[in-house]
């Protein structure tokens, strides 16, 4: 504060030398703990249920479930489907998520000209719609994006980590899972393996 506003009841915004004043570093510095603190919620939200179970491992039957689509289009998987399917659990905050997503895209692109090919189900954990539309308009996907608002169906899987894959061959038995970022060679190889 300088010396000519200590009198005149004024009070003077200090800045940081960097020309950003110190209250708007202050909103700044709150909303980045803000995502902090979210991104911890998630976190813990399914640590919580992965802590007292087991998390389903290779040669387990994935479980059946309904989900809803971004777009409102509701999906009921069966495990038994005879397609291979591709679960992939995200959220635009796991620093790995772009890059998935250009492969899945890639990959989608592919599949959709193909007979029998693998079915992706891309479901989002714990973020609002309208974040997911921005992310997925950002990144220019045309798969379908299937919302886990409360992270039910990531307790069920006991999903420990974002992204996370599984591939579930077409009698419902879980193949492989991937924790973390997909190399694409890798995961194609695995599909084949099943196919």
């Amino acid at each position: 504060m300088d010396r000519g506003a200590a009198g005149s009841g004024r009070t003077d915004v200090q800045t940081t030398g960097y020309g950003v004043s110190m209250p708007a570093l202050h909103i700044k510095w709150a909303n980045e703990i803000k995502i902090v603190f979210g991104c911890a919620f998630v976190a813990c939200t399914l640590l919580s249920s992965c802590l007292s179970q087991e998390a389903p491992d290779l040669g387990d039957k994935a479980v059946g479930f309904g989900i809803q689509s971004l777009e409102g289009d509701q999906i009921v998987y069966e495990p038994i489907s005879g397609n291979v399917h591709i679960l992939y659990f995200w959220a635009d905050w796991c620093p790995r998520c772009e890059d998935d997503f250009r492969l899945m895209e890639k990959l989608y692109q592919q599949w959709t000209k193909q007979p029998n090919s693998p079915v992706l189900i891309a479901v989002d954990v714990g973020q609002t719609e309208e974040h997911v539309r921005n992310f997925i308009k950002r990144m220019n996907i045309s798969f379908p994006i299937y919302m886990d608002h409360e992270g039910k169906l990531a307790r069920r899987f006991k999903v420990k980590g974002l992204p996370t894959y599984f591939v579930i061959d077409g009698k419902g038995v879980i193949r492989h899972i991937i924790l973390g970022w997909a190399d694409e060679k890798t995961l194609l190889a695995e599909i084949d393996k099943i196919r």
